[in-house]
């Protein structure tokens, strides 16, 4: 979905895992594509595995290297939680391409 300012949404739902890896990325590159920002949104989601947040580190990094603006919806589902708490990825700082402060790992996950 694309708003008249050129910021889009993607709502995932699901499950978001390995055996989707392909279709997501291709969603998040063409939605980054697209415009300038870009907002994920989470309803339904029923599993997550390690493979969607490479995905999401992925896209954000794209996102700041080009200039964009990647963020997630404060709305975390407990499966998206559990998956990143467990794997590690919650940080206190963000990584050295970072440098607008705008990690999508550093609020929101406990």
């Amino acid at each position: 979905m694309e708003d008249s300012n050129g910021n889009n949404s993607i709502r995932f739902a699901g499950n978001l895992t390995i055996e989707h890896a392909a279709e997501l990325q291709q969603v998040l590159v063409e939605s980054l594509d697209r415009g300038d920002s870009l907002c994920l949104i989470f309803e339904n989601v029923a599993e997550v595995d390690v493979s969607f947040l490479q995905l999401l580190c992925s896209a954000h990094r794209t996102a700041v290297k080009t200039g964009k603006t990647l963020v997630l919806d404060r709305h975390r589902p407990e499966p998206l939680r559990l998956i990143v708490m467990e794997a590690g990825f919650v940080r206190q700082e963000g990584c050295v391409l970072d440098v607008h402060h705008t990690c999508i790992w550093k609020e929101g996950w406990r």
